[in-house]
C-alpha cells in the first residue's frame, strides 16, 4: 500500500477534501434560500471547511464569518477569498466548542453532517454554550445532520461498501471509496474506515475517522437543555416537514436570551 497522506490527514489536505466532496453541492441554494428569507444579513458558519458553502454566500454580498479548527482549510479557503473584496480576517481557525469572536450574528449554522464530529454530549453542549454567547433574541440557529440509519450502523464489520468515486488532484486518477463501519450503541460513535483503491483494486491509502449519531430525541433534549427552542425541523432541503420516514433533521432554533 502506497500511503501519500497518513491517517487522519483528510482534514489537513484541503484540496484532498474538495477532490472527495466534488458531489456536494445541493445544499448552497437551501442556505442561500433560507438566508434572504430570515432576512438575515451578518452570518456565522460553523465548521466552515474550505468555504464550499462560504464562498457563495460572501460572492452574495452578507457579512460572512467562518470559523473551522483546521489551519490548513482556513488558509485554503481565504485563499479563495484574493481575488475578491471581503476581509479574509473574518474566516478564523478555532474550536466551536469555545470560542469567542465578540461579535453577534442574525444567523449562525453547522452545515452537512459536522455536527457528528462533537462526538460526546458535552462537545455539544459545551458548542452550544459558545453559540448562545454569540446571538441576540432574534438570532437563527440551524443545524444540517444526516439521520442514523440502521443499514449504516449495524453493517458486518467486514463489509466493505462502495461508496464513491472522485478524481484526485494529485496523481489525476480515479479512486474509489469503499467504507466500513464499527458501531458502538454505548456511546452512539460510529468508528468508521474508507479505503481508497484505484482501478486495479490496489489499496492506495486508508482513513479512520469517527462520528456521532445523533438520534433526534438526542438532539431535541441537548437543544432543548441549552435553552434552546426548536421552532422547526425540516426533513430535507425542500423545507419538507420532519418525519419518520425523514433522511435528514435540519433544525431551525432560537435561544431564550
Amino acid at each position: 500500500m502506497t500511503n501519500r497522506y497518513s491517517n487522519n490527514k483528510i482534514y489537513t489536505n484541503p484540496q484532498l477534501y474538495n477532490d472527495i466532496m466534488w458531489w456536494k453541492k445541493d445544499d448552497i441554494k437551501f442556505w442561500e434560500k433560507l438566508i434572504n428569507t430570515t432576512k438575515s444579513k451578518k452570518i456565522l458558519e460553523l465548521c466552515c471547511g474550505t468555504g464550499r458553502i462560504g464562498l457563495p454566500l460572501i460572492e452574495s454580498g452578507l457579512d460572512y464569518y467562518g470559523i473551522d479548527s483546521s489551519d490548513s482549510f482556513i488558509n485554503f479557503f481565504q485563499h479563495k477569498t484574493n481575488k475578491i473584496k471581503y476581509n479574509s480576517s473574518k474566516i478564523i481557525c478555532g474550536d466551536i466548542r469555545n470560542f469567542n469572536i465578540d461579535e453577534s450574528f442574525d444567523f449562525i449554522f453547522i452545515g452537512f453532517n459536522s455536527l457528528a464530529h462533537l462526538l460526546q454530549n458535552k462537545d455539544l453542549l459545551d458548542s452550544l454554550n459558545s453559540i448562545r454567547h454569540h446571538m441576540h433574541s432574534k438570532t437563527i440557529f440551524a443545524i444540517d445532520i444526516f439521520v442514523p440509519d440502521s443499514s449504516f450502523l449495524y453493517r458486518d464489520n467486514n463489509d466493505e461498501i462502495d461508496i464513491m468515486d472522485f478524481i484526485e488532484s494529485e496523481s489525476n486518477q480515479k479512486l474509489t471509496i469503499f467504507e466500513s463501519t464499527n458501531y458502538n450503541y454505548k456511546n452512539e460513535v460510529n468508528k468508521i474506515k474508507w479505503k481508497f483503491k484505484n482501478k486495479l483494486n490496489v489499496n492506495i491509502f486508508e482513513y479512520e475517522f469517527n462520528m456521532r449519531m445523533f438520534f433526534p430525541d438526542t438532539l431535541n433534549r441537548l437543544l432543548i437543555d441549552s435553552q434552546f427552542s426548536i421552532d422547526c425541523v425540516y426533513g430535507d432541503y425542500n423545507n419538507s416537514t420532519f418525519n419518520e420516514n425523514s433522511e435528514k433533521q435540519i433544525y431551525l432554533c432560537t435561544a431564550n436570551i
